[in-house]
């Protein structure tokens, strides 16, 4: 008996030493788990399941392990497979709020209702929930169509919306032009005394701007021919000076001295100091020429020179209203496209930036995207859903986003293309023209397809309908009928106009040349039809032009300039400070210059307003 007492004896012990082993593991186990639950770290949670495979923490640690990795780069697709795999682990709800602010960052970036709404579909009781439904609906109906009553409920039930402040503002802009419209208007022409011809140069002056506010139906009064018991709403001021000026080195060049002609243009509304609209036209000429009795504008060189670029401003209404601020760009912008909230910024090395137009008072850079540096050249961008086409004189490239930012998708370099000058996307695949024609993209196909196999100047679509020009004449068809080898229509244009660019907003189109700018009846593209027809000589140098809800905006030397519905005459002035290139982005138009961008909301111009009255008294 004592025998086997003593031989059970050291079992025993062992299995004491094993068990007590066990409990040092399971402390150790549960230490080191401890430890990597503090760390929280891809890396911690890796040595743990190196360490202690068979724990009981395992499952937990691998599940970890996911959720740091998504944490640092959250796709919508791994959520949604974590949710599955570990769904009844309540991690889900630890990881969703780690996630759900990138989650609706990556919807602003596409800025489509499609992409707030697949956010809803997993973070509906989230903190951003109300944003990001209000957003939808803001994007779904195009934003009420500028009406101010939708507009203000808008605003009310969803305050929470990016876009709630920019539809409290349209409504203010509204209710201002409703109810502070002008009626009269004061003419002050004050020539400098000591200027040659002072009184003949100061009815030229006010006979100018007289027949521009008759043109535009509105009522201009000389000051001489008021009183002070007469109520006016804005004055407009000319004021002219001339003299001799100096011989001045600027930028490496030696000016020449002579006589300088300065006058300064602006049109206040009574009670404001900040004017409407201003700038100053000016005209140097040689001193020899000048004449005693005679100012310098009546010489033949400043018909040209002066008297082609002089400009009477006219307004219905305090027009800065509708000014959003300006914003600095981080380089010269060379092309911009816009959609409902969102716009997008080419600058020429075929890198660009996302912008968010929502609140467009701060209209802050959603997403950058950096091209790899080559020496390409790039001039053109469109927004095509989610993705990016930039194009030029180095071909075209299609930039998408994916999770960890933008990168190029497609190329079709310069030795396929050619260099693209314009872009229309269809539902069938992408149109481009330029210097080897008018081109087709099949969607799915990297394949280019000549359809005209001349250079074309520019492009636009109505419909299933492609518009282009080949410098003299607009042609309407479809891709199929070039494919054929015919057109559906052909619309020409007199000698000289020469086609430069088109843009098209539903049933209208703008065609701009190189001496004004047509508006063209696209209802129909196989019957086109002119509707109206502007000259520089009245409206300047129009560098861009477009048609929001059938009123005419052009963008040039003298600002931004409004067409009234009849598309006859120009009814209102905007002194914008961006003048290169614009774009429209649902009721907001985008404005880039030298180095800036710039909105303006158009809602005050489009929706409608009592009407400008038609008498004029003088």
């Amino acid at each position: 008996m004592r025998g086997g007492a003593s031989a059970l004896a050291p079992r025993r012990n062992l299995h004491a030493l094993a068990f007590l082993l066990v409990l040092v593991g399971v402390a150790c186990a549960h230490s080191d788990w401890r430890r990597a639950l503090d760390q929280d770290t891809a890396s911690a949670y890796h040595q743990f399941l190196r360490e202690h495979p068979r724990s009981g923490h395992a499952l937990e640690a691998r599940a970890r392990l996911e959720l740091v990795r998504l944490r640092a780069r959250p796709t919508l697709e791994g959520f949604r497979s974590f949710s599955e795999k570990f769904g009844d682990t309540g991690l889900v709800e630890e990881l969703r709020p780690h996630v759900e602010s990138a989650f609706f960052d990556q919807a602003r970036r596409l800025g489509t209702p499609a992409a707030y709404e697949a956010f809803l579909e997993d973070f509906d009781r989230g903190a951003f929930a109300a944003r990001a439904a209000g957003n939808v609906e803001f994007l779904r109906e195009r934003g009420f169509g500028g009406d101010p009553a939708r507009l203000a409920d808008f605003a009310a039930r969803h305050p929470e919306s990016d876009f709630a402040p920019e539809a409290v503002r349209s409504v203010d802009s509204l209710r201002q032009r409703a109810e502070h419209a002008f009626l009269r208007t004061r003419l002050d022409v004050d020539v400098d005394p000591a200027t040659p011809g002072a009184d003949r140069l100061r009815r030229v002056y006010a006979e100018r701007a007289i027949e521009r506010f008759r043109t535009a139906g509105r009522v201009l009064v000389p000051m001489a021919d008021s009183s002070p018991s007469q109520g006016f709403d804005s004055v407009l001021r000319i004021a002219h000076r001339e003299g001799p000026t100096r011989a001045d080195l600027k930028h490496g060049t030696m000016a020449e001295s002579g006589i300088l002609a300065e006058t300064d243009v602006a049109l206040v509304r009574v009670g404001d100091d900040s004017p409407i609209w201003q700038d100053t036209f000016t005209f140097l000429a040689p001193s020899s020429t000048r004449k005693a009795d005679e100012s310098i504008l009546f010489q033949a060189a400043a018909v040209d020179a002066y008297w082609a670029r002089f400009f009477v401003p006219v307004a219905t209404w305090q027009t800065r209203g509708a000014l959003r601020n300006v914003r600095e760009l981080s380089s010269p912008p060379v092309a911009v496209d816009a959609a409902d909230g969102r716009a997008v910024v080419l600058f020429s090395d075929g890198s660009f930036q996302v912008l968010d137009l929502a609140n467009p008072t701060a209209p802050a850079v959603l997403a950058e995207y950096r091209r790899p540096r080559d020496l390409a050249r790039f001039e053109g961008v469109a927004l095509i859903d989610d993705r990016v086409a930039v194009f030029g004189q180095d071909g075209l490239e299609i930039v998408a986003q994916d999770a960890s930012g933008w990168k190029r998708e497609r190329v079709w370099p310069r030795e396929r293309i050619g260099s693209p000058t314009a872009l229309v996307a269809t539902r069938n695949g992408l149109a481009l023209a330029g210097t080897r024609g008018l081109s087709w993209i099949e969607n799915g196909s990297d394949d280019v397809r000549i359809l005209v196999p001349r250079q074309i100047a520019a492009l636009g679509r109505a419909g299933e309908h492609l518009l282009f020009t080949d410098g003299a004449t607009l042609y309407a068809a479809t891709p199929s009928q070039l494919a054929a080898g015919r057109v559906a229509s052909e619309l020409r244009f007199g000698s000289g106009f020469a086609p430069q660019n088109i843009r098209v907003d539903g049933a209208r189109a703008i065609v701009i040349g190189a001496r004004g700018v047509v508006s063209v009846d696209v209802s129909d593209p196989t019957r086109p039809a002119v509707k109206s027809r502007f000259e520089m000589a009245e409206v300047g140098d129009i560098r861009d032009a477009v048609h929001v809800s059938n009123q005419i905006f052009l963008l040039g030397d003298r600002g931004l300039q409004v067409v009234d519905r009849s598309g006859e005459r120009v009814v209102e002035s905007l002194d914008v400070s961006a003048r290169q290139q614009l774009a429209v982005g649902g009721r907001h138009l985008v404005l880039i210059g030298a180095r800036t961008l710039e909105v303006v909301d158009s809602t005050p111009f489009v929706v409608s307003t009592p009407a400008a009255p038609r008498d004029v008294a003088n």
